[in-house]
Order: C-alpha cells, then structure tokens, then sequence
C-alpha cells in the first residue's frame, strides 16, 4: 500500500497544476478554462513560492479556494469506494469520507505545487467533443523542466452541474482513481469504511 500511495503523490506532483486548470468557468470550454487557469495558477505560484513554503495553512487555504471548487469530490469519492459500498454507506460516513480525502488531496496537490520549479510547459491536444456532451476528456503533454515528457488526461463533465470539474486523471497511462481505490482496498475491506477514515485521518494529521 505504501508504494502505491508513493506512486499516487508522485503522479499528483506530476500533473497537480493540469487540476488546478479546470476551475468553474461555465460558459468557456474545457480546453480554454484549463490553458486560463494554468497560466494563472504559474503566475501564483511563482509570486507565493517563498510564502507557501514557509506557511503551509496559507498554502492550503489557497487550495481550498483554488482547487475543490475544480473537482467533483463526491464522484472522486464514489468512485474510489465502488457502488456498494458507496450506496450503503450512511449520509455520516460519505460525509467523514469525502472530509478525510479532500484533505488528503489538499496534502497530496500541496507536495505536488512546491515542487514544480514553474520551468515546465504544457502542449495541449484539440479537444473533440460532440455538442450537447457533458463528458469529455482534456488531453495534453506536461513538459518538465529536465525535459522529460509525461501525457496527461483530464476526465471532466459537468453532468448535473452547471460547470466543468475534474473527477479522476491519468498520468503516463496509469489512472489515478484507479490506483487510489487499489491503495485503499485492504483496509476497506479488512476494516470497513470506519476503518479507512479513521486511517486517512491519522495520515492526515502526521
């Protein structure tokens, strides 16, 4: 588990700033909203490094405001838990869940932020989507500042919503829900929901 969970923070690291792109602009589109949105969360990064690094509250506060707006948490949420156990769980423990993996996220992106050196560049790939479409997949290729080329994809929708979020990511063909949900199977089946949120909180708070 440790090792999949490495991989998960180190794929975050790799695409945390394409997440960042997909903030709520209802009426652009996917592709827009996501080259907008980048180019402003560099220009922050860039002007807050020192401040963020030095203040991780401030850091993550930026997170909340920035970042959970972007995402369909509860589908994130579903998705890594699977459907039966995700429609039998009550209204408390969904909500303990989701609590717990935002902040995990909010940890994950965070690690992901401070270490981008704001030298990588992002080439992004046409969107095709047929209109009327509340699913589409945003596809480009972060270039790091080594050089190094890592394909990314976005899954985003705006299903019974009225903008644009992110709700999983792949990473040089490895899906990140996926892998969470690999990450999280033992001690959910071993020791129920109760038991993966009370260990998600005590990682969060190491």
């Amino acid at each position: 588990m440790k090792s999949i969970l490495s991989f998960s923070r180190n794929a975050l690291i790799i695409g945390g700033l394409m997440l960042f792109a997909v903030q709520a602009h209802a009426m652009k589109a996917p592709d827009q909203v996501v080259k907008e949105t980048v180019d402003s969360m560099v220009s922050k990064l860039q002007s807050n490094r020192a401040a963020y690094t030095a203040d991780n509250k401030a850091l993550y506060g930026m997170l909340e405001e920035t970042l959970i707006p972007a995402l369909n948490v509860t589908r994130m949420a579903d998705l890594i838990l699977g459907r039966e156990v995700a429609t039998s769980a009550t209204p408390a423990q969904k909500k303990a869940f989701i609590k717990e993996f935002k902040a995990f996220l909010l940890q994950s992106y965070a690690t992901g932020l401070l270490n981008a050196t704001g030298e990588e560049k992002v080439i992004y790939e046409p969107v095709n989507m047929k209109p009327g479409a509340d699913r589409v997949k945003v596809k480009a290729t972060l270039i790091s500042s080594d050089g190094a080329s890592y394909p990314i994809v976005l899954s985003m929708s705006n299903k019974d919503d009225t903008q644009w979020r992110a709700y999983n990511m792949e990473v040089v063909g490895i899906n990140v829900i996926r892998t969470y949900k690999a990450s999280f199977a033992a001690t959910l089946q071993q020791e129920g929901i109760d038991g993966l949120i009370a260990n998600l909180r005590a990682k969060n708070n190491t």
